[in-house]
């Protein structure tokens, strides 16, 4: 029935006037359940269905979408769309063109042993009551939180060129809370664990180990120090605060939109437009993003444009490689789609966004690393963070750090505040560790969407400054 929805919406779209058309059709399930102090705060399941229609009529973009449609209901929503794309072409400077892309025609499925669906919400309940209760590894471990979602659809992507591309999937993470205080001192602790596939998940390996985990970093940091001013310091950066760098001062303005400057006035533009080709960073410095790694929450196999996804290099040894791209960026930098186009549901028009963005991993050991650092400070997991508008200075706090000194970890440190420079830190860069990995980082927002993404890297050395607690 939905097939024969969307195929009206193509049809009809053209006959209005539509040059191209696309319609993503999905149906979305979504649960959350969060645990606070032992007991049940919240819990709720959200499932609904329905279509978008993007028109691209005398090169100008339209979108509309339909919640529940039908063939008769789905007409206006068809004409709403191709009448935006007739009202905005009257005043565009520049007509839209898209890149030629492949059509393809298939049908993927996420790899899962137990659909979230399979499983009782109760159970659910249980399950995230019992691992809540891992955080508590001491008396001193004050407050508790863990909140557990999962998100699964099917969508189906279908364009007047012949695209019918289908796609289920379900994404799933924890967020996890803790703080623990001793007579006036506080420590807290808070850490992601997630990514695509079945509720298998979480259950084949035991949460409740993450929680104890969380738990003990809380009681540990009671009595960290907060680390001293310090200015050009040598930083090792480990694969959890690595997640939150890459995508914050790689990620962010990789995205064409950013670098063309359509982004200026709401998030912000990309100081290395235009340097396609030039050196950004040293020898060691890679950037990738890669929406074809099973498992991580940034999984896909086409983007929704229907354009088949691949590993995009935008660095390469240092040297600016590429953008991610739409159909339609493409076109204006004259290269091929990358499959960079995303939206958070059907109700949305898609937009050029991460997937699994990271530094490539290097030939080091991390404990390498820290032997041959003299002086420096070991950074640890994200916090807090502020990004100006060209992603060009950052300060990016970290939960945990440690000093170095003579090769060796030192001084326990809370709340480490790191404040840099995008192109001197990454010139600065000099080691790369062998430990590449990809952690999630939810709820990354552009456009008034919110959405998932991996993101890491390897553990690094480069050099920025330390603002003192």
């Amino acid at each position: 029935m939905m097939k024969d929805i969307m195929e009206y919406c193509l049809d009809y779209a053209q006959i209005l006037g539509a040059s191209y058309v696309d319609v993503r059709g999905e149906h979305y399930y979504n649960e959350f359940i969060s645990v606070v102090n032992a007991g049940v705060d919240k819990s709720f399941t959200v499932r609904k269905n329905g279509v978008g229609v993007r028109a691209l009529v005398d090169g100008a973009w339209g979108f509309s979408s339909l919640n529940h449609p039908t063939k008769e209901s789905v007409k206006t929503t068809v004409e709403n769309a191709v009448s935006q794309a007739k009202m905005i072409s009257r005043s565009i400077k520049e007509p839209v063109t898209l890149a030629p892309v492949k059509v393809y025609k298939d049908k993927v499925a996420t790899p899962r042993k137990l659909d979230v669906e399979d499983v009782a919400f109760d159970d659910k309940i249980k399950n995230t009551l019992e691992w809540e209760q891992g955080f508590k590894v001491s008396d001193e471990v004050k407050e508790t939180m863990l909140n557990y979602t999962a998100i699964k659809f099917d969508r189906t992507f279908m364009s007047s060129e012949g695209a019918d591309i289908e796609f289920n999937n379900s994404v799933l993470w924890l967020e996890m809370k803790t703080s623990a205080t001793r007579g006036g001192k506080r420590g807290a602790f808070a850490l992601y664990h997630g990514g695509s596939g079945g509720y298998d998940f979480l259950t084949e390996g035991d949460p409740s180990e993450l929680t104890m985990d969380v738990g003990n970093k809380a009681v540990s940091l009671i009595d960290a120090e907060y680390a001293p001013s310090m200015k050009d310091t040598t930083l090792v950066f480990d694969p959890y605060y690595q997640a939150i760098l890459t995508h914050e001062i790689t990620g962010h303005p990789s995205e064409a939109d950013r670098v063309l400057g359509r982004e200026a006035a709401s998030a912000g533009s990309a100081w290395w437009a235009g340097k396609i080709g030039e050196h950004i960073g040293s020898e060691y410095l890679n950037i990738y993003d890669d929406p074809t790694l099973p498992g991580t929450c940034g999984y896909f196999p086409y983007d929704d444009e229907g354009v088949k996804a691949k590993t995009k290099v935008l660095a390469k040894e240092g040297i600016l490689i590429d953008h991610m791209h739409s159909r339609e960026t493409a076109s204006i930098f004259n290269v091929e789609p990358n499959a960079g186009m995303r939206a958070m549901t059907f109700e949305y028009v898609p937009l050029i966004r991460m997937s699994n963005t990271f530094i490539g991993g290097g030939d080091w050991k991390p404990e390498e690393i820290i032997e041959d650092t003299k002086k420096g400070v070991y950074v640890s997991t994200r916090k807090d963070n502020s990004i100006d508008d060209m992603r060009y200075n950052w300060t990016i706090s970290a939960q945990e750090g440690w000093m170095i000194e003579d090769g060796e970890l030192t001084t326990h440190l809370k709340d480490v505040t790191v404040n840099g420079i995008a192109p001197k830190l990454f010139t600065s860069i000099d080691a790369v560790g062998n430990d590449l990995s990809i952690k999630p980082l939810i709820g990354c927002g552009k456009g008034m969407q919110m959405l998932y993404t991996g993101n890491g890297g390897p553990t690094m050395r480069g050099v920025a400054d330390i603002v003192g607690g």
